[in-house]
């Protein structure tokens, strides 16, 4: 196959485009020269930096002027003389269009080959001949995609992470909350009522009784304290510790719906409970500190898959009719969390509970899948229809 020992490659500010061939241990190079602009200065460093965790050296070669389409053709030119008796290729995906056409051109004109990455097909596109004249069969890209290496390419850094493999063991407890609907879909929030009272009073909340969903309720707690997750007496629920409060009010959901991913063979990495820092953050101050705040976001699920970054929102409460400053807030979280990895991000709702309209149509404008209600039933054939789609 076509191996090349330098890739130039086009800084632009999707940095997948340029960073997918070098996680393909049979196509990656030894050496990467990256074309950058003014503009792109920055996103040149923090793919700089990824490049060189792989073992990939990295030379910056400044375009003096982009939109000098002649200027630029002819540094581009002269650049690839000085590498013309080299194992080199131009990778064209990235950078702007007139950079990218000077580019081919001065490729072009010293029978240099040209490839184009394809994210959705998963093919590394070859535009130019060999020698004898002949088409370059295109490839098949074999990236191994690693979360906290994608996000380092765009200049996040991964924090921490959850291990849901402790909690995996309280799933049990609670998976008739989807299994059987229809019985739990009035109970749920008074059990995130019940939890959330729990955090200021010891972990502990008091029931009273009076209402008709009273006998319910008791069922619910009464088969939490069979299970061992709390103790109730039928007047004091003691959710014994922030753990399991937290997985009771709406935790759950996310746990369960990281086990189910597990179970899906194409999904390449996958965390929850993931705390992300963007390149604003000061990794040596506070995360609390006034230069922090703001620069770091918490995702509930992230995963790769077809060399795409994959965000889950989980979310257990009522979101009101008109949409509501909670179901706004969750899809801006949503539609900003992208920024940490590019155009290419996919994003979810995943809510245990039927959305509004309003908010159906919001996320659809978003690009915003949305999976919800019943639909939990059969959740992975969801998720796997989502990340099939473009």
């Amino acid at each position: 196959m076509q191996k090349y020992d330098i890739h130039v490659c086009l800084v632009s500010a999707q940095a997948a485009p340029n960073l997918l061939p070098i996680l393909d241990s049979e196509f990656k190079p030894k050496k990467a020269i990256f074309l950058v602009s003014k503009a792109m200065k920055q996103r040149a460093e923090y793919l700089a930096k990824t490049f060189e965790k792989l073992s990939v050296r990295v030379e910056l070669k400044n375009i003096s002027d982009e939109f000098n389409f002649g200027l630029m053709e002819d540094e581009i030119f002269k650049l690839v003389e000085e590498y013309e008796n080299e194992s080199i290729a131009l990778n064209v995906t990235g950078g702007t269009k007139l950079m990218s056409i000077a580019a081919e051109n001065a490729f072009s004109a010293l029978g240099k080959p040209i490839f184009y990455i394809d994210t959705d097909s998963n093919q590394i596109l070859f535009i130019s001949k060999d020698q004898e004249q002949q088409w370059l069969p295109n490839l098949e890209m074999k990236a191994k995609n690693k979360i906290d290496i994608y996000l380092s390419a765009y200049g996040s850094t991964v924090l921490t992470t959850q291990n849901p493999l402790e909690r995996q063991k309280y799933l049990a407890a609670v998976e008739t909350f989807i299994r059987n609907y229809d019985d739990y879909t009035q109970l749920i929030p008074l059990l995130n009522m019940h939890a959330t009272l729990s955090q200021s009073n010891g972990y502990k909340s008091e029931y009273t009784k009076g209402n008709p969903k009273t006998k319910r309720m008791d069922e619910l707690f009464l088969g939490l304290d069979y299970q061992g997750l709390i103790k109730y007496d039928g007047r004091t629920i003691d959710f014994k510790n922030k753990e399991i409060k937290t997985f009771l009010n709406g935790g759950w959901l996310e746990d369960y719906t990281y086990f189910q991913l597990k179970e899906i063979s194409n999904i390449e990495d996958l965390a929850c409970g993931v705390d992300v820092a963007n390149p604003k953050f000061k990794l040596g101050k506070n995360e609390y500190s006034a230069e922090n705040k703001g620069n770091k976001n918490e995702f509930d699920i992230i995963f790769m898959a077809k060399n795409k970054l994959h965000i889950i929102e989980c979310k257990t409460q009522l979101m009101d009719k008109n949409g509501g400053i909670k179901a706004d807030d969750i899809l801006y979280k949503l539609e900003t969390l992208k920024d940490y990895g590019g155009l290419m991000t996919k994003k979810c709702l995943i809510s245990y509970f039927e959305v509004p309209e309003q908010v159906k149509n919001r996320a659809s404008f978003l690009n915003i899948e949305i999976i919800q209600g019943k639909d939990l039933q059969r959740l992975k054939s969801k998720i796997q229809e989502w990340i099939g789609k473009r």
